[in-house]
């Protein structure tokens, strides 16, 4: 479970790409999903700059955690995070679109490597891009880049690839109202693996709506994992710094130490 809750923190099992887009004919169920999707992006939160204090409680059979955790973001460049307990930082984290590095004190240790290392290490592709969506409340697939169909569902829109990829099923769930996603599930039957990422309530910052609560649990077997972000305040589009240097003396983690 380790490893599963690593590979949380970095990616959310955004794996093999999404699906692809193919030439056949175009229906008008087509053109209704396609609208679907434009007014999801069209109603999508945007920033140049996002600073964020949340909450997040992670638990999984052996532990039960709950840390602060400062978030800064530079849109597409830059993601730094800060974790603290009581006020005293215990971790710090940059993530860019090349490079993944983090340090914890308590153990004077680091990491320091790049999402196609990690992926090779966990047989699942991630990118820096996938992160950031999940983060701000958006698919973690560009769902306009592939071919997908929506059914109702329980008062939602259900967006389903139209033909599932070998190893994921893939399921999105929108509301209607404000075309917002309201739920990611990611399962890969032949391992027992699923991901679920619901977004509870969602706040106005600048006119726009952003996730307030986001519950994530993985189900790998038996084992289950949750982890729960507040963020409790929101800025954007501010000055930011990236503070990070890892400390002399610290030993590099090696990713089987996971």
């Amino acid at each position: 479970m380790k490893k599963i809750a690593f590979l949380l923190v970095f990616s959310i099992l955004a794996s093999c790409g999404g699906t692809k887009k193919t030439t056949s004919n175009v229906t008008t169920e087509d053109i209704a999903t396609a609208r679907l999707i434009e007014n999801h992006y069209g109603n999508s939160f945007d920033f140049t700059t996002l600073v964020a204090r949340t909450r997040v409680r992670y638990q999984d059979k052996k532990s039960r955690q709950t840390v602060t955790v400062n978030i800064r973001m530079e849109k597409d460049k830059k993601i730094w995070m800060s974790a603290s307990i009581l006020g005293i930082t215990g971790a710090k984290a940059l993530i860019t679109p090349e490079k993944i590095s983090f340090y914890e004190k308590i153990n004077r240790r680091y990491f320091e490597g790049d999402f196609s290392f990690l992926s090779q290490y966990f047989g699942v592709k991630m990118d820096f891009e996938q992160l950031q969506r999940l983060l701000i409340g958006q698919t973690v697939y560009n769902l306009r880049d592939g071919n997908y169909q929506v059914d109702q569902v329980e008062g939602l829109y259900k967006i389903t690839p139209k033909k599932q990829l070998d190893i994921l099923n893939l399921f999105f769930f929108m509301e209607p109202q404000d075309f917002l996603i309201k739920k990611q599930q990611v399962t890969q039957p032949q391992d027992n693996l699923s991901l679920d990422v619901n977004y509870i309530t969602h706040q106005q910052v600048k006119g726009k709506l952003f996730p307030k609560n986001i519950a994530i649990e993985v189900l790998e077997n038996t084992d289950q994992t949750n982890i729960d972000i507040e963020y409790r305040s929101v800025e954007t589009d501010v000055s930011v710094r990236f503070p990070f240097s890892i400390p002399s003396g610290y030993k590099k983690i090696a990713l089987d130490e996971f």
